[in-house]
């Protein structure tokens, strides 16, 4: 059956659940059977986001009607209509469970909406019987009401609210009480659902948005979390995460057909040239106090979660090296920064703030020529280009903390520039030639 067809039978199986002729479970089991179907249309996703638009009007637009009268009314008629909406979503929600109706529009309107009603529903009550609490505390219990429907509905935009929550929880909690280590518990929670959708359709519109919104959240998280320890080793422990993420992307979602589609790799390899970049700078390094780099107070528990990610990173990144190698060796130099921290903090501990610098200056040379290198290798003018960003943003560099001559500095720009058209024209004179 080829994939329209199979598209048409999606399209009639929430019909066929509510006559009653395929019962639930029986139309889960023809998604599993005929896999995908045919790829989303423009039109699919419009409706899937005019969907969720909805949803947040009709939310917003709640709101405000009874925050206009709000003063007015007594406590059980606050009551009443704080819990009236989200009466309304969770009865929705069954309903569309109840009948099949499994489109991403019902999904993710109905989720958005959902989620949107817990979150004015408990700060709504709150506010009428002055319960106590700060914003940690709200978004804690908010996130974790909304859990249950991201699985349940299968709805990819709580999802990504969830994280992006509950890293706005561990930033409240962290400067409120000092310590926010649940946050590694929370953020695991949610791997399930993406692992669900990796392994449905790893290259999926969704599976897309929940990577980037993992890595990203992940990457702040990090930051929040272990911010009171292990200050002076930042470095190492992102340049470790960051690798991580690069080399897992290489390996598990080598197939890609574009950057958009494998999230980890486009953000590993974003943030090692945007640290590469920053470590360039002398100024960074004079902020280092190696005095006290071993000094830990273990009754922290972010000490424990610092040594506990370290751990996981080293793992990741040792156990990924030799599939990487098998597969492209290029990727080793992006692989490589862990080894170039280490190696930086070690030249600034023993001498001055030059040797890192210039180490991570030499870095950055290497990847962009190897991504530039790579690009023409595949006949992809967008890692072409990338590879050419990067050497024009060390130069950029260079010019505003270099003893270089205007005249040396000009003519880097120009090199660049041209070496940026050539590239261009090359590359798309071979597509045309029909290279790929």
């Amino acid at each position: 059956m080829n994939r329209k067809a199979v598209q048409w039978l999606y399209d009639e199986l929430p019909t066929l659940v509510s006559e009653g002729v395929l019962t639930g479970e029986g139309a889960e089991r023809l998604r599993q059977h005929y896999g995908e179907g045919e790829p989303r249309s423009g039109r699919r996703i419009a409706l899937t986001v005019c969907s969720i638009l909805g949803a947040v009007l009709i939310g917003a637009g709640v709101i405000l009607l009874l925050a206009h009268n709000w003063d007015d009314l007594s406590r059980a008629a606050r009551t009443a209509l704080s819990l009236v909406p989200l009466a309304a979503a969770q009865a929705l929600a069954f309903w569309a469970l109840a009948t099949g109706r499994r489109s991403a529009a019902w999904r993710e309107g109905l989720g958005t909406y959902l989620t949107l009603a817990v979150g004015a529903a408990i700060a709504l009550v709150a506010q009428t019987y002055n319960i106590p609490g700060d914003t940690g505390s709200f978004l804690l219990t908010w996130m974790l009401l909304i859990l249950p429907a991201v699985y349940l509905l299968d709805a990819v935009v709580p999802a990504v609210i969830y994280l992006a929550g509950m890293t706005a929880w561990a930033g409240c909690e962290q400067s409120a009480r000092g310590h926010s280590a649940w946050f590694w518990v929370w953020m695991a929670l949610a791997l399930p659902y993406f692992a669900a959708h990796v392994r449905r359709n790893p290259y999926s519109p969704a599976s897309a948005v929940l990577g980037w919104s993992l890595a990203i959240c992940l990457g702040i998280g990090m930051g929040i979390v272990l911010s009171p320890v292990l200050e002076n080793v930042w470095i190492v422990l992102y340049s470790l995460l960051l690798a991580a993420f690069y080399l897992a992307g290489s390996v598990w979602f080598r197939n890609a057909p574009t950057a958009w589609q494998n999230p980890l790799h486009s953000v590993g390899a974003m943030g090692i040239a945007g640290l590469s970049l920053l470590l360039s700078f002398k100024w960074l390094w004079h902020e280092f106090d190696y005095n006290h780099l071993l000094l830990l107070n273990f009754a922290r528990p972010e000490a424990w979660a610092a040594l506990l990610v370290l751990g996981i990173l080293l793992v990741l990144a040792t156990a990924l090296l030799p599939a990487v190698r098998r597969l492209d060796p290029f990727r080793l130099v992006y692989g490589a920064m862990p080894a170039m921290a280490v190696g930086g903090q070690w030249l600034h501990s023993r001498w001055d703030s030059r040797p890192p610098a210039v180490l991570f200056s030499l870095y950055l040379f290497a990847l962009g020529l190897t991504t530039l290198v790579s690009g023409i290798r595949r006949g992809r003018i967008g890692t072409v280009n990338a590879g050419l960003l990067m050497l024009a943003a060390l130069i950029v560099a260079r010019f505003f903390d270099s003893d270089l001559s205007f005249v040396v500095r000009g003519l880097a720009f120009v090199g660049v520039g041209v070496g940026f058209l050539v590239a261009n024209v090359v590359m798309i004179k071979r597509m045309k030639g029909g290279a790929q």
